[in-house]
């Protein structure tokens, strides 16, 4: 009696875990399954991607020199390391945090050769003998058509893996982190 119990509980649990809520659908009409990434591996890609520092200016009526966050080539530097950061969180998401549920029909997916001679047109640097380079560049050229789904993935597979950007913070400070020069 007590096996047949414990069967239905993980019976349970499993089909609590492909509830609706771990489904993401895409604008281009795909549908990936979000899932668990390991937290910690997330937590590496974050603090891997450390915030530039303004510069200092002297300032001669402090007597002091203070961080000036209005400096052009700062503001800039900020506007790189976003776009990096982000990159990089959502092919750590997508790579770790996700699997392909299903796809329009006539679509070509991760497998398919056809969307891969489209991309070497654009790219030199190809890998498609390596099925991980494959589902992540298929789904980020092909089945990612807009920003709205990037906040997608890094919704559900955030909210699955137990990672919020207020991590970022605790992420500086991560063992083996290079602080050096900080």
């Amino acid at each position: 009696m007590k096996t047949h119990d414990d069967k239905k509980v993980v019976k349970a649990v499993d089909e609590a875990l492909k509830t609706q809520d771990s489904l993401i659908t895409l604008s281009s009409g795909v549908v990936l399954r979000g899932k668990k990434a390991n937290p910690l591996t997330l937590i590496q890609v974050m603090a891997s991607f450390q915030r530039p520092t303004p510069p200092l200016v002297y300032m001669k009526a402090m007597g002091r020199e203070v961080e000036n966050p209005d400096d052009p080539n700062y503001l800039e530097d900020v506007q790189a390391w976003k776009m990096a950061y982000s990159n990089a969180m959502v092919t750590a998401m997508i790579v770790l945090g996700t699997e392909l549920e299903s796809k329009p029909r006539g679509m070509p997916g991760p497998d398919d050769n056809a969307w891969i001679e489209e991309y070497s047109l654009l790219v030199n640097d190809i890998h498609p003998e390596n099925k991980a380079w494959r589902y992540l560049t298929w789904v980020k050229f092909k089945a990612m058509t807009d920003e709205a789904d990037m906040a997608k993935v890094q919704e559900v597979v955030g909210a699955l893996s137990g990672v919020r950007e207020s991590s970022v913070s605790a992420a500086e400070d991560f063992p083996g982190r290079d602080t050096e020069g900080r």
